[in-house]
């Protein structure tokens, strides 16, 4: 990663620069002349890679200009109003929707102090919202950064919306040590970002946690034991310690602080529309269903800034006030402005996914659909239908789950399933296991396949992953969690017989004894039900083929014409020992005449 101060000229051109600010004052047109400001993007555009000096922009139009009240000798060109439209998102995304929630008197906004969190990379974009919301504080008597109000009107604005609101500003800094001395710089000029404006800097090194995959998504743990680097682990580590974070600055007291009640927070990241775009198209090559192919959020549903020590009904959010810009505009507005920032070398790799989506495909689909501009209509039109099938869905889904007798189990309206039973389930089953269990679609469908194609079965067990399992009890069905296998050990004993090893028309769910003819070395053996899927494509000899070869079980499975998506799922007896496990039986529906199966 390398510095990027984009304004660099050579010493002619800067003079040439200092000169027109001159002649403009001299002749009393500095301000009028639309010319001026033209004159030196030409001369700053003429860039020389042999030789470069900061350019310090000494006037700019009317138009273009915004203060920074942090630094007051600072001042911004924003020709793609950057600064405006993190304002307006700040205000009409966060803020002022927070303040309707809350039960107060129309001055309540003076008494409420908002803790905002920057997380702060170092690169192009969150250096930029960095500037933008530096650049609407305005600071209190004391001077001091934290105590500071923020402005979210435009001095035009004559609405009765809120104008300002005190607020709190801190920087968060994840140096993922995966860059070697580049991630120490990238850390190290952010650093002196905040010293520059006299922002609140907290750092969090890769190096410094203890990671653990079971616990890294878990907001309640506070140690993690050691794991490579993964972007989704990385993802969850810094999100988990935003919001731990957060929870501490919002929820400090002193006797300089309003107190707890008054006091929330908002985590804010410099997602933009082309992230937004990127994440459509990623969600559409999951499979994603119709009603969440829709783009980024402004803002996340509130959450809990509670601890052991100091519970609190202080709520927390995490907010992204760049999705209406483009990168085009991020980078206008930075160059524009003599900014540096840094660079991630591996942005331009294919490495990732989205980078190949943003590198490869995007660039593809704009010259298809057109242009820029063409594309941007497709990806809009795709999120506003998206949003309006989601919330049409959501609605209906919701008040069929208001009309159920119990919550804590799913009751299904009879033997077919339709779309708003679907949506009904996936809310349920989200908020039953406390959004451990996300079903995608695909698993919704195994579901409603079960219950539309054998509508006489009324109990039957799903696996559907992370050992979670879906239970159908008559008309209801059930979330069961293991912490083990599919199933516990059954019971069994040994005969000495010959005979058929079981009843045929004992079903998956029977606790019927089963009795077993096995040799006398897997005496102390284990007998356990378990899915294809868990065992693998092992070997079995089946009864009626006694005096063949085995054959490997998913070759019986089509022989048996069960269907692919079916056979994973399938059920087998196993016998395993110490050294190895074997296949003793094998679970074959009757889909042909909708009957349950047998044993075989």
């Amino acid at each position: 990663m390398s510095y990027h101060l984009l304004s660099r000229l050579r010493p002619l051109r800067a003079s040439a620069i200092l000169f027109t600010n001159i002649v403009s004052v001299c002749s009393g047109f500095l301000w009028h002349q639309p010319h001026h400001l033209s004159l030196q993007r030409q001369l700053i555009h003429h860039q020389d890679a042999s030789s470069y000096v900061p350019v310090q922009r000494f006037s700019m139009s009317n138009r273009d200009l915004v203060s920074s009240a942090t630094d007051r000798g600072h001042e911004f060109v924003d020709d793609g109003n950057i600064i405006s439209a993190v304002r307006s998102s700040l205000r009409d995304d966060l803020i002022q929707p927070h303040i309707d929630t809350i039960s107060t008197n129309n001055d309540s906004s003076q008494d409420i102090t908002v803790v905002l969190l920057l997380a702060v990379s170092g690169g192009r974009d969150s250096v930029a919202l960095f500037h933008a919301v530096t650049a609407l504080l305005r600071k209190n008597n004391d001077d001091s950064i934290l105590n500071t109000t923020i402005c979210l009107s435009h001095d035009n604005d004559s609405g009765d919306g809120i104008k300002e609101i005190q607020c709190e500003l801190h920087v968060a800094h994840f140096n993922h040590e995966q860059r070697r001395d580049n991630s120490d710089e990238d850390e190290a000029f952010v650093q002196r970002l905040c010293a520059e404006r006299g922002i609140p800097f907290h750092n969090y090194s890769w190096s410094d946690e203890e990671f653990s995959s079971a616990k890294v998504g878990q907001t309640d743990e506070n140690t993690m034991s050691g794991i490579s680097f993964t972007q989704d682990i990385a993802r969850k580590w810094r999100r988990r310690k935003l919001r731990d974070l957060l929870s501490d600055l919002v929820l400090q007291t002193n006797k300089n602080t309003i107190r707890d009640t008054n006091r929330w927070g908002a985590i804010l990241t410099a997602h933009h529309g082309d992230d937004s775009d990127e994440t459509i198209l990623l969600k559409l090559l999951r499979g994603s269903h119709l009603s969440n192919l829709r783009g980024i959020e402004a803002r996340s549903d509130k959450f809990d800034l509670t601890t052991d020590m100091s519970p609190s009904t202080c709520v927390g959010y995490f907010a992204k006030p760049m999705l209406q810009l483009r990168k085009n505009d991020i980078t206008n507005f930075l160059e524009s402005n003599a900014l540096e920032w840094r660079e991630d070398e591996s942005n331009a790799t294919n490495k990732y996914k989205r980078n190949k989506v943003r590198n490869e495909l995007i660039p593809l689909m704009r010259e298809l659909a057109g242009g820029e501009e063409a594309l941007q209509k497709r990806f809009n039109n795709i999120d506003q239908q998206s949003r309006a099938i989601s919330k049409d869905l959501k609605e209906r889904a919701t008040s069929y789950l208001a009309s159920m007798p119990s919550q804590s189990e799913f009751w299904l309206p009879g033997d077919e399933v339709d779309i708003i039973c679907e949506e009904a389930f996936h809310i349920w089953a989200s908020r039953v296991t406390d959004r451990q269990l996300q079903l995608s679609y695909d698993q919704i469908n195994r579901i409603k396949f079960q219950v539309e194609r054998y509508p006489s079965r009324l109990q039957w067990t799903i696996d559907v992953g992370d050992l979670w399992r879906v239970q159908r009890n008559g008309h209801i069905l059930a979330l069961l969690h293991d912490t083990e296998n599919i199933s516990d050990s059954l019971p069994w004993c040994i005969v000495e017989t010959k005979s058929v090893l079981f009843d045929v028309n004992d079903q998956i769910e029977s606790d019927t004894e089963l009795f077993i003819s096995i040799p006398p070395e897997l005496e102390n053996s284990t007998l356990t039900i378990k899915r294809i899927k868990d065992v693998g494509n092992l070997r079995f000899l089946p009864q009626w083929r006694e005096g063949r070869s085995p054959m490997k079980i998913k070759e019986l499975l089509r022989g048996q014409k069960i269907p692919l998506h079916h056979r994973d799922e399938t059920p087998v007896m196993c016998i395993s020992g110490e050294t190895d496990e074997q296949i003793v039986a094998v679970h074959i529906d009757d889909l042909e005449k909708s009957r349950d199966g047998k044993w075989k």
